[in-house]
């Protein structure tokens, strides 16, 4: 598709200012809207039976049988100068806090000195620092109680997909906005959008697969008709928490936490079982446009789909300066962004790396054990705490998913560090690989 498509943009040059061009171009616009883009499997070695499994597991699922609007260069040329003085958090947190700009940043220490509220902490400063209060109209009360009912939702004994992983993703997402040549794309209201979307991309995840939840005939693969279970889940979710009936106050149950919890200076638990709301003073139009970005941004991330938005984002043509292509350019950014934002652990630092890699695999153990016991399909065979050989299932992963993922992105970006570090990170995974035994995965660092 991809060549079909160069083709016919080659093609438009050369008819360029004829009827011709006219319809090519409009062929071109409505073969790039199609959901039909599939990976091509023999990029992979002939046999590879990790490369395999994870597209059996994570893309097949079922087993074998208007108004030119800001960017964000333009809305937040002085985001920085947000002030935390009405936040009243300990001087660990402070300090664990001060290189959430920087790709070095450790959520796991901001994890251990907040006691597990890593993502209400750090989206409290990062949303204050994008202004995304001022984008929504919303009182910073309201989405300081917002953050804490969303954080409240992740399930904490999950090894991998629970809110600080939410936290490493929102930070990730900023990151990535802030370099100069993305900002320069996208629109103001799509970057708190990706923001948002970030905070609650993996909301109530139970721990488990997609795979695992149509396997088993979960309630929700009936649902959402085996389509993208989990994601729909979470921003239905998520939605449903913010415009809750009763006049929008949250189950006191789920925030028992926050007595004991002194996060602001005027939060109290009558405060807290009032208004979350976020998007209650948005024009209907703007809550509409603000709605559908945030779900199409967390479908996104729904790793079945990884090579169909990966070809979206490479045939973009960025010359083209009409708002409606203007906008779709800036949707189809934050779309990728969010991507590798959620699959950003190969590129983290190595001790980052390392712990990140181990806690995922922990919940797949957790997942391979149960199907096994349930007589169900095993989603991915290699997961076994018995026979698995880690290092190799990173390799795997950076070779199906990441590397060509980052590689398009960091171009892109202008991001060359964090591409460096992948492929570092994966040379020091293929050197493990040999010396790996199962002893090894019963004593796993998270």
């Amino acid at each position: 598709m991809a060549v079909v498509l160069s083709l016919l943009r080659e093609a438009s040059v050369l008819c360029e200012g004829g009827e011709a061009a006219k319809y090519i171009k409009d062929a071109v616009r409505l073969l790039s809207s199609q959901e039909i883009y599939a990976p091509s499997i023999t990029r992979f070695r002939d046999g590879d039976r990790i490369a395999t499994q994870y597209y059996d597991g994570l893309i097949r699922l079922q087993q074998p049988g208007r108004q030119r609007k800001r960017s964000v260069v333009d809305a937040y040329r002085d985001k920085r100068s947000t002030s935390d003085a009405r936040r009243r958090v300990s001087g660990e947190v402070r300090q664990a806090l001060e290189n959430e700009h920087l790709w070095s940043f450790d959520v796991l220490q901001l994890e251990r000195v907040s006691e597990h509220h890593a993502l209400s902490q750090l989206a409290l400063k990062l949303f204050g620092r994008w202004k995304v209060c001022e984008m929504l109209q919303c009182p910073e009360d309201t989405m300081t109680r917002w953050l804490l009912s969303i954080e409240a939702h992740y399930h904490p004994v999950n090894a991998y997909h629970n809110a600080t992983h939410a936290a490493d993703v929102l930070q990730a997402t900023s990151f990535f906005l802030d370099a100069p040549s993305v900002a320069t794309y996208v629109v103001e209201s799509h970057a708190a959008a990706s923001l948002i979307a970030a905070t609650i991309h993996d909301l109530d995840h139970p721990g488990r697969g997609n795979a695992f939840l149509i396997n088993t005939r979960q309630s929700l693969s009936i649902l959402y008709n085996d389509l993208s279970v989990l994601e729909n889940h979470h921003v239905a979710l998520a939605f449903q928490l913010t415009l809750q009936q009763s006049n929008n106050k949250i189950n006191l149950s789920v925030l028992g936490f926050v007595s004991s919890f002194n996060f602001t200076d005027n939060l109290s638990m009558e405060d807290v079982t009032s208004f979350i709301n976020i998007l209650a003073n948005l024009p209907r139009e703007e809550f509409g446009s603000m709605r559908s970005c945030i779900v199409e941004m967390v479908l996104a991330t729904d790793i079945r789909r990884h090579f169909e938005y990966l070809a979206k984002f490479n045939q973009m043509e960025l010359t083209d300066e009409r708002e409606s292509e203007r906008e779709a350019h800036s949707i189809t950014i934050c779309n990728m962004l969010l991507k590798c934002a959620d699959i950003s652990n190969p590129a983290r630092e190595w001790a980052l790396c390392e712990r990140w890699a181990h806690r995922i695999v922990q919940e797949y153990f957790e997942q391979t054990r149960e199907e096994k016991e349930k007589a169900l399909p095993v989603t991915m065979a290699f997961f076994d705490r018995e026979t698995c050989n880690v290092p190799l299932t990173q390799v795997g992963f950076v070779d199906m998913f990441a590397r060509e993922a980052f590689s398009c992105w960091t171009q892109f970006a202008r991001l060359p560090q964090v591409l460096k570090q992948l492929e570092s990170n994966y040379e020091r995974w293929r050197s493990m690989a040999d010396g790996w035994t199962s002893a090894h995965n019963n004593s796993l660092h998270s």
